[in-house]
């Protein structure tokens, strides 16, 4: 399997190639984009390229694409769903939609209670709650400080609303992607938990 991660939700686009080496499934490669002034579009491909030149791969030879439909950044996840939606019609393979907070916790052992959070500002956050492997809390938009309290008192926390630099990456999507558990799709749809600021300022002019 050869797969191309990409994920866009969060401050820093990124891009990661996974394949086989040394007889098992490895991240081979990982491009981040180091200056945050520049838009995700402005990037993305250059990102994508570099990941697959380092790793030795061409895009001829990806199985599927796995990527970030968020929550996040809502221009963010638009841009990296659209970019992974096009590649994947145009190389004809299929496409892996993996949550971010479940990126964010890739890593974790399936043991006791990790809850992922992402800042989504004014004291509110993107939220999922693992323990013991199984989810007690979809993934849902909540007031942080309620998560929080509701959780035991070892739970590992993980996420910028608490960490800055803790953030999901198309490393963390290749981890999640491989774990075999997500279905394969044509096209990926965003995961949007709650309105854009446009639309809720567009409904607190109705008021």
């Amino acid at each position: 399997m050869v797969m191309l991660g990409i994920s866009t939700s969060a401050k820093r686009p990124s891009a990661a190639v996974l394949a086989p080496r040394f007889g098992k499934a490895e991240v081979v490669s990982f491009c981040t984009d180091k200056n945050p002034g520049r838009s995700h579009s402005e990037v993305l491909m250059r990102l994508i390229e570099d990941a697959l030149r380092l790793a030795g791969v061409s895009k001829n030879r990806l199985d599927c694409i796995a990527v970030d439909v968020g929550p996040g950044s809502f221009t963010g996840v638009r841009i990296g769903v659209s970019c992974a939606n096009a590649m994947a019609m145009a190389l004809g393979i299929p496409v892996l939609p993996v949550c971010s907070l479940a990126a964010l916790a890739a890593d974790i052992a399936p043991c006791g209670t990790a809850a992922s959070l992402i800042d989504c500002r004014g004291g509110n956050c993107y939220a999922r709650v693992m323990r013991d492997g199984s989810e007690t809390l979809a993934p849902c938009a909540a007031v942080t400080d309620e998560v929080v309290t509701a959780l035991p008192q070892d739970a590992l926390i993980i996420g910028d609303c608490f960490e800055p630099k803790a953030y999901p990456d198309a490393r963390l999507v290749l981890v999640e992607a491989a774990k075999g558990r997500i279905s394969p799709v044509s096209q990926a749809v965003p995961m949007y938990l709650r309105p854009s600021q446009a639309e809720r300022m567009r409904e607190a002019s109705k008021e």
